[in-house]
């Protein structure tokens, strides 16, 4: 039987140390894949991840439902990763570890796909905060712009005027990579 996670803080806070870690086992990709997305690093989205789980287990008493568990937890892990950033100076490193000669045609479209996916989320990472979050939660993780309104404690219009900037600003940087002579007419 399958518990709501409602359900599952209800039992976490009635001492069920069972419950709170299937709460953590049904989300802990999705923070994971957010935290990296926000960070750009295995070793720091994984801390971010276990550093958001230890947050939610701190605050479950204080949780008010006012939101679903799933909104309070990306706002958690969103607040980390940006406390992070901003106290890491926000530089983002590329890792090189996929670099490789090879000849066969796959493996060298894969390669190709990567660099595709490492140039986006380079360009996604040089976006200011709000843009890259709104951008993030959206693309990456297929929320609303009222569930990303209530993670980020603003208005649907901010998110929606966030999120437009953000294509905005990505659609120029890819022009100018694509076609590098037009942003110096412009």
């Amino acid at each position: 039987m399958k518990h709501s996670d409602f359900e599952l803080i209800d039992r976490t806070l009635g001492g069920n140390g069972d419950a709170f870690e299937e709460l953590v086992n049904r989300y802990k990709k999705s923070v994971y894949h957010l935290t990296y997305r926000m960070v750009h690093d295995y070793e720091d989205a994984a801390d971010l991840s276990q550093e958001t789980f230890l947050k939610v287990y701190q605050g479950l008493l204080k949780f008010k439902r006012k939101s679903s568990f799933h909104t309070w937890l990306y706002r958690i892990a969103v607040n980390l990763c940006i406390n992070y950033l901003r106290k890491k100076g926000n530089r983002q490193f590329v890792e090189l570890d996929n670099i490789h000669t090879v000849q066969q045609p796959e493996v060298l479209n894969k390669l190709e796909m990567e660099e595709l996916q490492d140039v986006v989320s380079h360009a996604v990472s040089q976006l200011p905060e709000k843009q890259r979050v709104s951008v993030i939660l959206r693309i990456y993780h297929g929320l609303s712009h009222k569930e990303i309104s209530d993670i980020l404690g603003c208005s649907v219009g901010t998110v929606k005027a966030n999120y437009f900037h953000a294509i905005r600003n990505l659609r120029k940087t890819f022009k100018s990579t694509i076609n590098p002579q037009e942003s110096f007419e412009s």
